[in-house]
């Protein structure tokens, strides 16, 4: 999980394709380096070749990453700290 930006502290906004995340800088950027070398895809069902998936490369993936000060960030409800997800992490 993230931790809780401190006062001043920068955060990292991330994009990914169309999505955009908020995190530790540092955590950022490593993420950013490793989709840099990824490609989207598209998933089909292709039953013209025998009912078998197929996977289309469709080109390189929209990675973006820059430093927003603490003080850009506006947190829901006047909360204090990133909002911390409710499930169990997936990787260890």
């Amino acid at each position: 999980m993230t931790r809780a930006a401190k006062p001043g502290q920068q955060m990292a906004y991330l994009t990914i394709g169309y999505s955009h995340f908020l995190m530790d800088p540092a955590k950022a950027m490593k993420v950013a380096e490793l989709m840099q070398h990824a490609v989207n895809v598209e998933w089909k069902w292709d039953r013209a070749s025998g009912n078998h998936d197929t996977y289309e490369v469709e080109g390189p993936v929209n990675v973006e990453f820059r430093l927003v000060p603490a003080d850009k960030v506006r947190m829901p409800d006047g909360e204090a700290a990133p909002v911390k997800s409710t499930g169990p992490r997936l990787l260890r």
